[in-house]
């Protein structure tokens, strides 16, 4: 039997999507309050970089995780599909600084995942799903390297900014900040795992499979960092990284990202951390709410002339207070997003 709550929550999944929402105020709180102009090689820059950069990797998997377990009709899948549409028109209007008004970001990618949730139930479902599973993730690794040219350009503006309805759909599907492709391929991993069953009521398989993958993960991160310290070259970064690069998502970005959904997953279950589980129960409250303060903060780091250290307190001290902010608006679960969801889908 799976670890659950009284209410028949997976103890294991909320911590997860809860360390995953706070991962993502953490980078947005970053990027908002960043002293530097150019791109970082810096150790810190890399662990800030390489934690904030497992957010979403993360979010899109747990979500998948969820979408195979959830017994929605289609109707509601479509209701909770447009609102999730509206909520990511909200979060943009809400920051001005970070998005354009019509940006496909995260949560419009979430609304095609549902939309598409029978082809996803059906590739992770099936007898041989352990078989269709490799196919699909290396077909869907290989033909985004192949692709990468074709996902747009290394440059945020251009990602964001929306001007036709052409470059909408472009954005939602391959050039966004979160396409469709190859981010299913973090939902499709999700499904798997959702499908699959475990010994122990684990979530995420503790075998020798999962530690090849992690160590194989491991291995290529720690190989392509010497070598990218021997060349002089950037490892990772948003749009720059010459081994991992978030925006196209780059294989290297999707292997090494995949091995640290796999860490974090593994070390959350194996010793029971529930210090996120608040958080994960609200956690798209917190991602939608989170840009209002960051928003008229925005230029405080310009006004006052942050340094690097006042810059990455302020970081700090913003993602722990949503952190704690979650133990208190646990109490009033009818003031969340979640719960006016769950109404307005009801059949």
């Amino acid at each position: 039997m799976i670890d659950m709550t009284n209410n028949g929550r997976v103890v294991a999944i909320d911590s997860l999507r809860g360390l995953a929402v706070l991962l993502m105020v953490m980078v947005h709180a970053a990027a908002t309050w960043n002293p530097y102009q150019g791109v970082q090689s810096t150790w810190f820059a890399y662990l800030i970089a390489g934690l904030g950069g497992l957010a979403a990797p993360l979010f899109v998997t747990i979500f998948g995780w969820g979408l195979i377990k959830s017994q929605s009709s289609t109707k509601n899948n479509l209701i909770k599909a447009s609102i999730l549409i509206i909520l990511q028109f909200i979060v943009n209007i809400s920051s001005p600084h970070l998005y354009a008004t019509f940006t496909p970001g995260i949560l419009s990618l979430f609304a095609i995942l549902i939309v598409i949730k029978p082809l996803i139930v059906k590739l992770s479902s099936t007898k041989q799903n352990l078989t269709v599973f490799w196919l699909c993730l290396i077909l869907l690794y290989g033909i985004n390297e192949a692709m990468l040219n074709f996902q747009g350009a290394n440059d945020w503006d251009k990602r964001v900014n929306t001007d036709n309805i052409s470059t909408f759909v472009s954005h939602l599907i391959l050039t966004g900040t979160y396409p469709l492709f190859p981010w299913i391929s973090f939902a499709v991993v999700g499904a798997f795992l959702g499908s699959s069953i475990t010994e122990g009521g684990k979530t995420l398989p503790r075998n020798n499979t999962t530690l090849l993958l992690i160590i194989i993960g491991v291995c290529y991160c720690l190989f392509s960092l010497i070598i990218s310290s021997i060349d002089g070259n950037t490892w990772a970064h948003p749009t720059k990284g010459d081994h991992l690069n978030f925006f196209p998502a780059n294989l290297g970005f999707l292997i090494g990202s995949l091995t640290g959904v796999f860490i974090f997953w593994l070390v959350i279950q194996e010793f029971n951390l529930t210090l996120f589980e608040a958080s994960g129960r609200i956690s798209l409250t917190i991602y939608v709410v989170h840009f209002i303060p960051l928003t008229i903060m925005s230029n405080y780091e310009n006004e006052n002339n942050w340094t690097v250290m006042e810059a990455s307190q302020a970081v700090a001290v913003f993602t722990t207070t949503w952190l704690i902010f979650a133990f208190v608006w646990n109490r009033l679960q009818w003031l969340t997003i979640e719960n006016l969801i769950r109404k307005l889908s009801i059949s």
